[in-house]
């Protein structure tokens, strides 16, 4: 990791010992998952999220929730999510599917339906695209799908800023690499066991879910696990920005509307010139990460930590700034008209020329 030191687990009885003891069953204590050992209440509200999204399958298989989580990765520019899950999707036997993202060919994914959620996922930053206002899945699997692109756009914002690219990819393909990821992948139960819902909202006390939540309705323990994560982000910011602070960086987040601000950021250092010290070292990096973490470099954090210098508080900056991008970026989803009859967007040409549909025209 970069930036922060991970906390060492040496209670099993506490919040961070029961959720570790938690995740150390049911998948790999990954980086990802381990940079939020700062904050108990993160950690277990981030393991619940992905639990409940991703290791149990309800109404959508995990091979399509793995390509949502490249297609994601790949928009988000984090190299090291991108490589992850499309191993992830070679040992669930989906080579085809992995190389078909990473060769940016989607139309040489063969099923019609994992190929129009990951064009979705593809568009999620699109406010406006087709794919937004008429999604290609049902209202039930919509707490899983919308769930899997929210993880994603969340989790990928902090993976730039606070994970090292160490992840080393294996081959996407067939031979030795393929079978030994798909058997560590089934010995670990990442694969071909059935999860009881539920079974990680025993670690934070139920919370009422956000109105901007309500895609997950269908599914209780996504719902829950969502809402209760909400609050743990919520609370932890609190401790560290002013409520002037917050209302300033909602506003900005508020006001996108899924562009690109480019390779310079003269646009957030004039954004915060304004600011006091303190609120604008939490305004600048809380702006980065939301719109631009695959540019925060030490400087920015360095700068950060002159007025902030405690692992929690950077924790809890970004974490919030992610949390309310991936809030804005799946909210131009239109849940309103999820599951209406459509006519499926299987065929290469009908897709091609959703493509070039430009939102701003």
């Amino acid at each position: 990791m970069k930036y922060l030191k991970a906390v060492k687990v040496t209670r099993k009885g506490d919040l961070l010992g029961r959720a570790y003891s938690q995740l150390k069953r049911e998948a790999i204590p990954a980086p990802p998952f381990m940079l939020f050992s700062v904050s108990p209440d993160l950690f277990a509200g981030n393991w619940s999220m992905f639990r409940e999204i991703f290791l149990v399958e309800k109404h959508v298989g995990r091979e399509v929730k793995e390509a949502v989580n490249v297609a994601v990765s790949q928009i988000n520019a984090c190299p090291y999510c991108v490589d992850v899950h499309a191993v992830m999707l070679t040992g669930i036997d989906r080579k085809e599917t992995a190389k078909a993202l990473l060769n940016h060919d989607i139309d040489r994914i063969t099923d019609p339906k994992t190929r129009d959620i990951v064009e979705w996922a593809l568009n999620s930053t699109r406010p406006g695209h087709p794919l937004l206002s008429d999604p290609p899945f049902s209202p039930a699997e919509a707490p899983e799908v919308i769930g899997a692109a929210f993880q994603f756009h969340f989790i990928n914002r902090l993976v730039n800023i606070l994970v090292g690219e160490t992840f080393i990819p294996l081959p996407v393909g067939k031979g030795i690499a393929g079978y030994l990821v798909s058997k560590a992948m089934r010995q670990k139960g990442f694969v071909g066991v059935s999860r009881r819902a539920g079974e990680s909202l025993t670690l934070l006390p139920e919370a009422p879910l956000p109105e901007d939540f309500r895609w997950a309705e269908p599914n209780p323990a996504i719902a829950q696990a969502l809402a209760r994560m909400a609050r743990a982000v919520d609370e932890a910011v609190s401790d560290v920005a002013r409520e002037e602070a917050l209302g300033f960086v909602k506003s900005r987040i508020s006001e996108w509307n899924g562009e690109d601000k480019g390779f310079s950021k003269t646009w957030v250092d004039s954004d915060t010139d304004h600011l006091d010290s303190e609120t604008k070292a939490f305004a600048r990096l809380a702006l980065l990460t939301a719109f631009s973490a695959h540019q925060v470099e030490e400087r920015d954090v360095s700068q950060f930590r002159t007025t902030l210098p405690k692992d929690y508080q950077l924790l809890a900056v970004t974490a919030w700034a992610s949390f309310q991008a991936a809030r804005r970026i799946v909210g131009w989803t239109s849940v309103a008209d999820i599951g209406r009859p459509t006519q499926p967007l299987s065929n290469a040409k009908t897709r091609a020329a959703a493509k070039r549909i430009d939102p701003d025209d």
